[in-house]
C-alpha cells in the first residue's frame, strides 16, 4: 500500500527535486536525537548539508534510554564513516572491550545448564566488537553539533507547501520547511505514525531494565561468568536474568584530554546493566503494576521476583540504583512496503523495531544513518536526484532492516534458553 498526499503534492515534490540544482544546499530535518539521528547529523554535516535535529527531550540526558549495548562490525563501520576522526577515536577509547568468556545458562540456584564459548571477532576485523555506554556514546555523537540540535522540540506532523517542499509542525506552533524530513524518533515514532499508519508489531513480552554500580565488594559476590562473558539465569516460572559489564577501557576524562579536550563526558563508573525478562513468566506482576511503576516501586518488584534466588544472583538486582530501574516492552516490527512520499523517510527503530535477541538493533540503526548520508551525498554530486537516492536508500534499508528484525526473533543460543531448569 502506498500513500500520496491529496491534490498531487507528491508529484509537485518530484518536480521540485528533479529541478534541484546540485549546487543548491538541501535542507534536512532530523526528528529524534538518539544515536541514529546524531550519527546521521554528523554524516550530513561533513558533506555540507544544511541539517537541523529536533528532539523532544529538554536536554541530552534522558530517562529510559537504555544503558549499554554491543557495537559490531556494522555499527563500527558506520561510526567511522560519519564521525570526525577524533570523535571516532574517542568512542573507541571509551568503549568496553568485547566479552571474551562463554555464554552460560544457570538455574536460579546457580546450577549450570548450558555453556558454549562466545564467537570470536573475525580475524580480519579484530578491532570490532565493543560495548558502549549509551549515554557516553550520545555525548560523543552530540559533540560539535550545538548549532544543529534543538531540544525541547516536540514534533507533531508533516505536510507540503505549495512548491512541494515538506514542512514539519511542532507542538509550540513552529513550522520548519525542508527538502527532507527523517524520522529517527524511535519505536513510538510520530513520523512513522503518519507516514506508514498500517505498520504493526508483534509483542515479545516485558522486561525490567536496571543498572548496578560495580564496587570491589560486589565483584566478589557476583558469579564470575556474569563479569567476563554472557551469562543468564532462569527460574521455573520463566523469569530470566541477564547481565553485562559496562566499563570504559580508558577513563573518560583521560580520553577526552588526549583526543578531544572540548568534549565533556559524564563519568558513570563501571556497572552491570541487567535485564529481568518476564516473557512467558508465570508471575503475579500485572500489566498495570509493571507499566505503572518506575524507580523504587519497580525495583521492589524486581527484588521480589528474585527473592528466592542464589545470593550471588540476588546481589545483582538488590544492589541496583533504584532511580535507574524502568519497565521496557519488547517488540518486533512487521514488514511494510516502501511508502510513496519522497520528502519523508525513516531510520532505525522508527521503522524496523526489533528484539534485542541478537544485539543488532543499534547497529542496524547506525547502518541506516551511514547509508542515508551516503545516498544523499550522491544527489549533491550529480549521481541522482533527491527523489531517486531516497528511494534507493529506502529499498536497501527495508531489505536488510527487516532481515535483521526476522533474525532477532530467534536470539543467539535461543534453543539453549528454552531448556527447563
Amino acid at each position: 500500500m502506498t500513500h500520496r498526499l491529496p491534490g498531487g503534492a507528491a508529484g509537485a515534490h518530484d518536480r521540485h527535486h528533479r529541478e534541484h540544482s546540485p549546487t543548491t544546499t538541501p535542507r534536512i530535518l532530523i526528528i529524534g536525537g538518539g544515536i541514529g539521528g546524531l550519527c546521521l547529523a554528523h554524516g550530513l554535516r561533513s558533506t555540507g548539508f544544511d541539517v537541523s535535529l529536533f528532539d523532544r527531550s529538554p536536554s541530552l540526558v534522558t530517562e529510559r534510554q537504555g544503558y549499554g549495548f554491543h557495537i559490531n562490525e556494522t555499527g563500527d563501520t558506520a561510526l567511522r564513516a560519519c564521525l570526525p576522526r577524533h570523535l571516532y577515536d574517542l568512542y573507541r577509547a571509551t568503549a568496553t572491550p568485547a566479552a571474551t568468556g562463554d555464554f552460560v545458562l544457570f538455574t536460579d540456584q546457580l546450577r549450570q545448564i548450558f555453556r558454549r564459548p562466545l564467537p570470536a571477532p573475525a580475524a580480519e576485523h579484530p578491532q570490532h566488537g565493543a560495548g558502549v555506554n549509551r549515554q557516553t556514546l550520545r555525548e560523543i555523537l552530540s559533540a560539535e553539533l550545538d548549532d544543529v540540535i534543538r531540544y525541547d522540540s516536540e514534533y507533531r506532523r508533516f505536510d507540503t507547501d505549495t512548491s512541494g517542499r515538506v514542512r514539519a509542525h511542532f507542538a509550540d506552533g513552529t513550522v520548519e520547511t525542508a527538502d527532507l524530513i527523517v524520522g529517527a524518533d524511535g519505536a513510538s515514532s510520530a513520523v512513522r505514525g503518519q507516514l506508514v499508519p498500517e505498520a504493526g508489531f508483534d509483542d515479545f513480552g516485558r522486561s525490567i531494565y536496571g543498572r548496578t554500580p560495580l564496587s570491589p565488594a560486589l565483584r566478589q559476590q557476583i558469579p564470575p561468568d556474569f563479569l567476563t562473558g554472557m551469562a543468564r539465569a532462569k527460574d521455573e516460572h520463566g523469569v530470566t536474568l541477564g547481565a553485562t559489564v559496562v566499563a570504559c577501557a580508558e577513563p573518560p576524562a583521560h580520553a577526552t584530554s588526549r583526543l578531544a579536550p572540548h568534549v565533556t563526558l559524564t563519568d558513570v563508573g563501571d556497572y552491570l546493566r541487567w535485564t529481568l525478562s518476564l516473557r512467558g513468566a508465570g508471575t503475579a506482576v500485572t500489566p498495570r503494576q509493571f507499566w505503572g511503576s518506575t524507580g523504587l516501586p519497580l525495583q521492589a518488584i524486581a527484588e521480589n521476583l528474585v527473592a528466592a534466588w542464589h545470593p550471588g544472583l540476588r546481589a545483582i538486582v538488590d544492589n541496583a540504583d533504584p532511580s535507574s530501574t524502568y519497565p521496557f516492552g519488547i517488540f518486533a516490527a512487521r514488514p511494510v512496503r516502501r511508502w510513496d512520499q519522497p520528502g519523508v523517510t525513516l531510520l532505525g527503530d522508527a521503522i524496523h523495531t526489533m528484539t534485542p535477541g541478537r544485539g543488532e538493533g543499534a547497529n542496524t540503526t547506525l547502518r541506516d544513518a551511514a547509508l542515508l548520508a551516503a545516498r544523499l551525498t550522491d544527489a549533491t554530486t550529480g549521481k541522482g536526484s533527491m527523489t531517486s537516492v531516497i528511494a534507493a536508500y529506502e529499498t536497501e534499508m527495508l531489505r536488510y532492516g527487516f532481515e535483521a528484525v526476522e533474525n532477532s526473533r530467534t536470539p543467539y543460543f535461543g534453543a539453549a534458553m528454552k531448556i527447563r531448569p
